[in-house]
């Protein structure tokens, strides 16, 4: 019993230090992609992720800083770019990448991002 206590005590402590705090999302696009969807999430803190995920495997993502300016998301990526590129335009409710390998394109579900 007399250890009862510090030990509930050290379990509560661990639960609050383990939880993580959710980002704020403030633009979130994407599209179904053949066996999979593309997800971009931008966070309050201008941090981003780009994830590509299929049916069989867990998914890529890639992650960085990105800037607006005008109608044009510049995405600086922390390690490896995807074949989509690191430019974006947001144009008639989408995110339209350009310069990578291929063009993608992805539906806007949400925009709460300001340009300067």
């Amino acid at each position: 019993m007399k250890y009862s206590i510090p030990i509930f005590t050290l379990i509560l402590l661990l639960t609050f230090c383990n939880r993580t705090e959710k980002k704020e999302i403030i633009l979130l696009a994407d599209r179904e992609a053949p066996l999979g969807w593309v997800y971009l999430r931008i966070y309050r803190d201008k941090t981003f992720e780009f994830e590509s995920r299929g049916i069989e495997h867990r998914g890529d993502i890639y992650g960085g800083t990105v800037e607006l300016k005008n109608d044009t998301l510049y995405f600086k990526y922390s390690e490896t770019i995807p074949k989509a590129g690191n430019k974006a335009v947001l144009r008639g409710g989408f995110v339209l990448y350009f310069g990578g390998k291929y063009p993608e394109r992805l539906e806007l579900k949400k925009n709460k991002f300001k340009t300067k």
